[in-house]
């Protein structure tokens, strides 16, 4: 295979922080005849404050990079451009990105090209790295390490150069990618079954699953397991929604999910699992854990 070269990130973008800057641009595509724009997001999920929240949009129309500031931008604003059905938005794997601005702020992504639905069409299921050194045979080299980026804090203004950069290399290949693949299917005459797959791209599957579901071997736990589990869970969550901090530093999900199967049998095993290097976090979920196993013990005898 015959590479193109390593490529370092280095782009010039223009900030988006008024609605009315973003509606310039809007009509900008639209009086210019650009269709389909490149775009992506940079979220915080449970890292570093409670809850999940949209932090960063990037955006390319194959000449000019923008970044989007939902900060600075009103929920409406991003609502119209999201929903807009004239601009199509190339995605990688938009599944997550779409769940995420339905949960925060009840928008529906409309006019999804999400390029992994043809990507795993043709046979291929690794990321988005992999898939540019696949079909553009270029390599990609980022600032600072994989997991360090993925890990940043999005919520921090002002973002350093670092955390652009590395946000805008997502989107600057999307185009390139679209087409690629296009070409790629219509050769293997696969064109017709994508086409019917992306009509669904970043629409939700199914109701949202309660978070204590996604822990652990939830499918395999018996009945009584899964009810204590939901209850600690609940109760672990009131104590991190109202103290704005990542539910993991409340307690950890194993914790959780092995207190569900082994439950605690007094009080004094009760705060021994849920000790807290910060006072204050077990002195409010104390009372809630104690409250979480009656319900518990009520909601298995009314069955």
């Amino acid at each position: 295979m015959q590479f193109v070269g390593i490529i370092k990130n280095m782009f010039d973008y223009t900030l988006i922080d008024t609605d009315e800057k973003f509606r310039e641009i809007i009509n900008y595509w639209k009086e210019n005849n650009l269709k389909s724009i490149a775009m992506d997001f940079e979220g915080e999920f449970n890292l570093h404050i409670y809850g999940e929240h949209l932090c960063l949009v990037q955006l390319f129309d194959t000449k000019e990079y923008y970044l989007a500031d939902p900060f600075l931008i009103s929920p409406e604003m991003l609502k119209e451009f999201f929903e807009d059905t004239e601009i199509e938005k190339i995605m990688f794997s938009c599944d997550s990105d779409s769940a995420l601005v339905k949960k925060q702020y009840d928008i529906q992504l409309k006019n999804i090209y999400d390029v992994r639905i043809p990507a795993m069409e043709l046979g291929f299921m690794g990321n988005y790295t992999a898939l540019v050194k696949r079909n553009l045979k270029v390599i990609i080299e980022t600032t600072g390490s994989k997991k360090k980026n993925q890990m940043t804090n999005w919520l921090k203004r002002p973002l350093k150069e670092d955390q652009i950069q590395y946000a805008l290399l997502d989107v600057a290949y999307l185009h390139a990618l679209k087409e690629s693949l296009i070409k790629e299917c219509e050769s293997e005459d696969i064109t017709d079954v994508v086409n019917a797959k992306m009509k669904r791209a970043g629409l939700r599957k199914g109701p949202e699953k309660p978070g204590w579901t996604k822990l652990g071997n939830y499918k395999r736990m018996s009945k009584e397991e899964k009810v204590y589990l939901k209850h600690f869970f609940i109760a672990r969550d009131i104590v991190a929604r109202k103290q704005n901090i990542p539910a993991h530093r409340v307690l950890e999900k194993h914790k959780l999910v092995s207190m569900a199967k082994d439950v605690p049998e007094n009080d004094s095993e009760l705060k021994y699992l849920i000790h807290n290097r910060d006072y204050r976090i077990e002195r409010q979920l104390y009372p809630l854990m104690q409250k979480a196993m009656d319900d518990s013990k009520e909601e298995l005898s009314n069955r």
